[in-house]
């Protein structure tokens, strides 16, 4: 455990999940006794917990307990899966992404099972692929109450499909169409706009970058349009977005987390997604 001058506590922690794997993930913890609010950060493809740990730190000073935990791709040891981008062993990656809805699910329970932690106070954040799958998991687990979901891919098939050049041509020649089709029928169902319809949108915080190499505005506008309820907000920025992007989804999660303010001088702190933490 290490204990930050500001009071708030860093725990490495796991729990079960597929068969003998186990989920790691950082607990960070308010000072004082509760009853705190309680968050979940899911991180990108291309990253692992420590993506959203000083974001976490930060909202801890506002009286958030949260969960940062690490997809199966980026655990250490036997929990590992490497099963991203395997286009010829589909139900591989089908069953790992499908699972890390489920540690997430589990995550809650974690938090919950502390006995300090309020369950009408729960909020997730996700950054690319951890948000593509926030809105999945908001279908399927109505505990969350507010979702900041950050440059999620609407439909990862749907890019798939739509891109017939560069990287993505290689993968489909070289797997066959044979393989490449399975992949796209066992993949589709975990899109966010496969399970947006099933999500009450007000619980929903979208945001995108209107410089974003990786899901420009075009694709994004497809989820901004079909979460009709959500609050979205665009920034002039890349696909990591920027500070004021940070600044308002702690500003929305306080809001609707009922958690004390969190001052600018925190928040000066916290880098973007997909940057290491200074932890």
């Amino acid at each position: 455990m290490q204990t930050l001058d500001s009071g708030v506590e860093i725990h490495d922690v796991s729990w079960a999940s597929l068969g003998t794997d186990r989920v790691s993930a950082w607990l960070v913890v308010p000072p004082g006794d509760g009853p705190f609010a309680g968050v979940v950060y899911l991180h990108g493809s291309e990253t692992d917990r420590d993506d959203f740990l000083d974001e976490a730190v930060a909202m801890a000073q506002g009286g958030a307990a949260s969960i940062v935990m690490d997809a199966p791709f980026a655990r250490t040891g036997s929990s590992r899966k490497a099963f991203l981008l395997n286009f010829g062993l589909a139900e591989r990656e089908r069953d790992m992404t499908a699972q890390t809805v489920v540690d997430a699910r589990r995550a809650y329970d974690v938090l919950l099972e502390r006995g300090d932690v309020d369950p009408e106070r729960l909020g997730f954040v996700g950054h690319s692929w951890g948000a593509s799958l926030g809105v999945v998991l908001a279908a399927v687990d109505e505990r969350p109450a507010a979702l900041v979901i950050i440059t999620a891919r609407p439909s990862w098939t749907g890019f798939l499909e739509a891109e017939t050049e560069g990287w993505v041509r290689s993968a489909h020649e070289r797997v066959g169409d044979e393989d490449w089709q399975q992949y796209l029928a066992l993949m589709a169902p975990l899109d966010a706009m496969a399970e947006v319809d099933n999500v009450d949108a007000s619980r929903l915080y979208l945001q995108y970058g209107t410089a974003d190499d990786v899901v420009p505005e075009d694709v994004s506008a497809q989820l901004i349009d079909a979460a009709q309820g959500a609050k979205s907000d665009l920034y002039p920025a890349p696909h990591a977005l920027n500070a004021d992007a940070t600044a308002d989804r702690v500003g929305w999660l306080v809001d609707r987390l009922e958690l004390s303010p969190i001052g600018a001088d925190v928040l000066d702190e916290v880098g973007l997604p997909d940057q290491p933490s200074s932890f």
